[in-house]
């Protein structure tokens, strides 16, 4: 199917109500959405539960959005929130020494997004949220310390310990 991202022409048609845009809008990019919800829950039926979350609030709150370019973003965000929400029950942070491995600012090119992904989702929930929302989704160490109750220090922590897991287990797949 052909994904058309929306225009300004069509936000006005879906805040006027009209069900056939609003279908088009929801087409065009539950893709971005789930993935998102996906990639942060690791659980299918709670991301089917954010995906919809989050287009009964951007139907009802579209109206607020200023700029029609800045739609992606936005839904992003909300669909980032609505999956902490959701995942809250679900993100434990295991408990790390200050004095574990300085993170490591380099990834080996030598894996495909596949494997990454296989990695990622069996990464622990906490190391796992802290991970999507600072690395794949460009959130702050402060901006995901708020959005998830934990300090800065934690946020950092969990980064480096997702990191070292993804080392390890990617390698493990590969059978270095």
């Amino acid at each position: 199917m052909n994904q058309i991202l929306p225009n300004s022409e069509l936000i006005e048609r879906v805040i006027s109500q009209e069900r056939k845009a609003q279908f088009q809008l929801f087409e065009s990019t539950k893709r971005i959405v789930y993935s998102l919800a996906y990639r942060i829950l690791n659980d299918e039926d709670l991301a089917h539960d954010v995906l919809q979350d989050t287009y009964v609030e951007v139907f009802q709150q579209l109206r607020s959005l200023k700029q029609p370019e800045a739609l992606i973003a936005w839904m992003k965000t909300i669909t980032v929130r609505k999956a902490i929400k959701a995942g809250k029950k679900l993100f434990e942070f295991d408990h790390l020494d200050q004095s574990q491995d300085p993170p490591d600012n380099q990834f080996d090119s030598w894996f495909d997004g596949e494997l990454l992904d296989q990695a990622i989702r069996s990464l622990p929930p906490g190391a796992r949220a802290v991970f999507m929302l600072t690395t794949v989704e460009g959130f702050s160490h402060k901006e995901t310390a708020q959005l998830l109750g934990i300090s800065e220090s934690t946020s950092k922590s969990q980064v480096t310990y997702a990191k070292k897991l993804l080392r390890n287990r990617i390698q493990t797949l590969l059978r270095i």
